[in-house]
């Protein structure tokens, strides 16, 4: 049995009696239950971090479902078992870091290795921004969910990282469950999720995928299309199929038009003397917006004449990372790096290793400041900023400098989420269009000024200045005099008792003796100590009770006080010469850069680390601008995400036994139940449980030996099937009953033999390829459902498919009907006695 629902999604429906859905900031968690084992599927938050009280009708109050995701996860994140991140974008982890951090959500978390790098680079950016804008503590006016930069390292180190066709079985409470992640598409990592069940089956997950083959990514192996064709009968099939339909009445735009549109405004744009802001995610789609951008300055502006900007916390380092995983993305960038010649010198060798991701145009900014520095604002240049929903962050500040522009373009490559400041410009862009559904048709809009106003928050932090500055100064000043008077030293003695513990060079007595010392030495503290009085100052107090065995009071002899004194015991060689370890570690990191640096001259030398920046003293201000909208705006859907087509294209290829489907509105779920009405349909809304399949229960048994003797094992997918009659063994000490032969004969006669079953879905074009290759019969399609086959002049044979569970073979008696029969028996599962 399995159980599903969806904890937080794009959409909430209204009231009861409407079939109106309620649009929200995009933040998906699915709770995923099989057999007693809680599945988290996604874990994330708005770009602004903050969850509105939930608008959610639930009757699972009892379950502890109800209220916003953060209420949830509170709740439930102990009792979760596996967490799976499906790409690395802030709708799908953005509040993993901060629940493994407060909610007690440090269950494992399986990701690929990209969506764990990526993903840690994205939350760092987001981070770094809020803080340098808002103050993000407990005591801020509004609350955001937003970790702190080491929170973010301390969950990410703990992902487990995947790779793709791996499959992986979990342990504990999850044991007999197997994990593989497929290609999905649409960011660098992007992950399919197949999960295997001994009561459930296949469970096929695919949230966000994208069919279409990008310049840096391949298309999603769900589709037996193009380079993901092979991957295509490993999850065809599945029992359950869980995927969104968002997009489910889009339909996207050609790749051709959209991007020769995009290229062509930003031709006119630079030409005409003006800049262009593009405002773009830190991880998952500005890879490919940087490479389309890249091609594009190669062969347009060779001389590079209008520089290419990217302004980003995290950026230079996320295209380094990215640089480390050719592997993952497009076929044709692996094939190429592996083609390589390992040999050539020079400049020769340097042209021969250039990665598509070199990118030599882009030129990278910390802040906008440091933008400013280098290039003077009225120079013509495309910038790319962090975040696209402008929100935040560097590109909210560069607004205000292009909207002024006559003639600078903004290009929006997303809509955002609602009641956002991309959304708005969004709106009035949309407004201008001859046609308002132009966008989701397929036809990608033109460029147009919105013209009025627009009014909008610009948060900045500042240093202190003036009085500001001098009052901190003294209550620092203040704070920290307080805390050295209160702050009480360490008692001596206890420095002299760990110097001791530390001392090798004595024998057991000895030891046990000054153990004894130590003991008796560690006393408690006087009342006037427990009082907050120094000791200093308090009168000693001698009285000690102690403990002196055998004759140890007349052994030692009078002892004179002292001051504690540690004796620091200096490692020498069977020389006496001393040992310095650190001048010999840093000799062999200096012989093993050489070594480096003379296989690989070409390497860059590591950076020197940076020191942590001071804390300057600073204060959190919020001015309202009101900008004229005299820009040009410009909406293209650079999401890289399915449409309707794709999605009504790959149930049928699939052929799943269930489909539940989410991330819809009320239409979009009322469209696509008609269309897909043949199948097992399950659409639940946010908030709503859904139960699919039935309680099956699942035991542990042993095969005896006497048993496993005679087996004619069938393979089914990723299973062996045999049918027995056996009975249970509870004998011995073991808990796990041992199956032996039933020889009771009242017992097989009541278990009657059933006929031989057979267990699988035939598909025609894997018999034709296993005729050809077994038994070098030619086979051709006549027809839907019709495959003839012909061997050397004999007779025709036909296979036809009647529906399901249904075949039909066809033609006279010969040995090609023979074969063809019992290749159709090698490829399906034989249950028999």
């Amino acid at each position: 049995m399995l159980q599903f629902t969806p904890l937080s999604g794009p959409y909430v429906d209204g009231s009861e009696g409407t079939v109106s859905s309620t649009e929200c900031s995009k933040a998906l968690a699915y709770l995923v239950e099989i057999d007693q084992v809680r599945i988290l599927l996604d874990c994330g938050a708005p770009e602004d971090f903050t969850f509105p009280a939930s608008l959610i009708k639930t009757d699972d109050a009892d379950r502890g479902l109800h209220g916003s995701l953060p209420d949830i996860l509170q709740r439930i994140g102990p009792s979760i078992d596996v967490v799976l991140l499906f790409h690395a974008e802030l709708s799908h982890m953005g509040l993993y870091a901060y629940a493994y951090a407060h909610y007690g959500l440090q269950c494992p978390v399986y990701a690929t290795l990209p969506v764990q790098t990526m993903g840690r680079l994205q939350m760092l950016e987001v981070v770094r921004s809020w803080k340098a804008e808002a103050d993000v503590g407990t005591s801020a006016p509004v609350q955001r969910f937003l970790p702190t930069e080491a929170q973010v390292d301390e969950a990410f180190d703990a992902i487990r990282s995947l790779r793709y066709m791996q499959p992986t079985p979990l342990d504990g409470k999850c044991a007999g469950l197997v994990l593989t992640a497929y290609n999905a598409g649409h960011s660098l990592g992007g992950t399919v999720w197949k999960l295997r069940s001994p009561s459930v089956g296949t469970v096929v997950m695919a949230l966000d995928w994208n069919h279409h083959r990008e310049r840096h990514l391949d298309g999603t192996a769900l589709l037996s299309v193009g380079a993901a064709a092979p991957l295509a009968h490993a999850i065809g099939q599945p029992d359950i199929l869980i995927t969104d339909m968002e997009r489910g009445l889009y339909t996207n735009a050609r790749r051709k038009d959209r991007d020769a549109a995009l290229l062509e405004q930003i031709h006119k744009t630079l030409t005409s003397g003006h800049s262009v802001l593009i405002p773009v995610d830190s991880a998952a789609r500005m890879l490919e917006i940087l490479v389309l951008l890249d091609q594009h300055w190669a062969f347009a502006y060779q001389h590079q004449r209008f520089p290419l900007c990217l302004v980003s916390h995290t950026g230079q380092e996320v295209l380094e990372r990215a640089r480390t995983f050719m592997e993952w993305m497009s076929r044709d960038w692996a094939i190429q790096l592996l083609d390589m010649p390992e040999k050539g010198r020079g400049r020769k060798k340097q042209a021969l290793t250039k990665s598509p991701l070199d990118f030599t145009a882009l030129r990278h900014f910390a802040s906008v400041e440091a933008l400013h520095q280098a290039l003077a604002p009225s120079q013509v240049k495309v910038v790319l900023a962090t975040p696209p929903a402008l929100s935040h962050g560097l590109s909210r500040q560069l607004l205000p400098e292009f909207l002024n522009d006559p003639g600078s373009l903004l290009v929006l490559t997303g809509r955002g989420d609602p009641n956002s400041l991309v959304r708005t410009l969004w709106e009035r862009w949309n407004a201008t269009q001859a046609d308002a559904a132009a966008w989701r048709t397929g036809r990608v809009g033109t460029p147009a000024t919105l013209g009025g106003q627009l009014s909008y928050e610009l948060r900045r932090r500042v240093p202190l200045a003036g009085d500001e500055l001098r009052a901190y100064m003294e209550a620092h000043q203040a704070a920290s005099d307080k805390a050295s008077a209160t702050t009480r030293p360490a008692h001596p003695q206890r420095e002299a008792d760990e110097g001791l513990s530390d001392s090798d060079a004595s024998s057991d007595d000895d030891d046990d003796d000054a153990m004894m010392r130590s003991s008796a030495g560690a006393a408690k503290p006087s009342a006037n100590e427990e009082e907050g009085v120094s000791s200093s100052s308090a009168p000693l107090d001698m009285s000690f009770d102690i403990f002196l065995r055998g004759h140890a009071s007349r052994d030692e002899g009078l002892h004179y006080r002292m001051f504690p004194f540690i004796e620091r015991k200096r490692k020498v060689d069977g020389y006496g010469e001393f040992i310095d370890t650190a001048r010999w570690l840093s000799r062999r990191q200096k012989l093993e850069a050489e070594q480096e640096e003379q296989l690989d001259p070409s390497r860059a030398k590591p950076a020197p680390k940076k020191e942590a920046p001071v804390e300057v003293p600073s204060k959190y201000t919020c001015e309202t601008l009101s900008v004229a909208l005299r820009c040009h705006v410009l909406y293209i859907d650079l999401q890289g995400l399915s449409d309707g087509r794709a999605l009504t294209t790959l149930v049928p290829q699939l052929q799943p036994r269930r489909l539940i489907m989410v991330n819809g509105d009320a239409p979009t779920r009322a469209e696509l139940g008609a269309m897909l009405s043949s199948h097992e349909l399950y659409m639940p809304t946010t908030g709503a449980t859904i139960t699919v399949g039935g309680l099956s229960d699942s035991y542990s048994v042993r095969l005896g030996d006497a048993l496993m003797g005679g087996l004619n094992w069938h393979r089914m997918e990723d299973y062996n099937v045999v049918h027995l009659h056996v009975t249970p063994d509870f004998s011995g000490d073991a808990e796990t009953p041992t199956l032996v032969p039933c020889h009771d004969a009242t017992t097989l006669q009541a278990a009657q033999a059933p006929s031989t079953l057979y267990i699988g879905d035939l598909r025609l074009s894997a018999l034709k390829a296993y005729l050809a290759r077994q038994h070098r019969i030619r086979a051709d399609f006549a027809g839907e459902g019709v495959l003839v086959c012909s061997d050397r002049g004999q007779r025709h044979v036909t296979v036809t498919k009647q529906g399901t569970g249904r075949i039909v073979v066809e033609g006279n008696l010969s040995s090609s009907l023979a074969r063809v029969r019992q290749s159709i028996y090698q490829l399906v599962a034989q249950v028999h006695q």
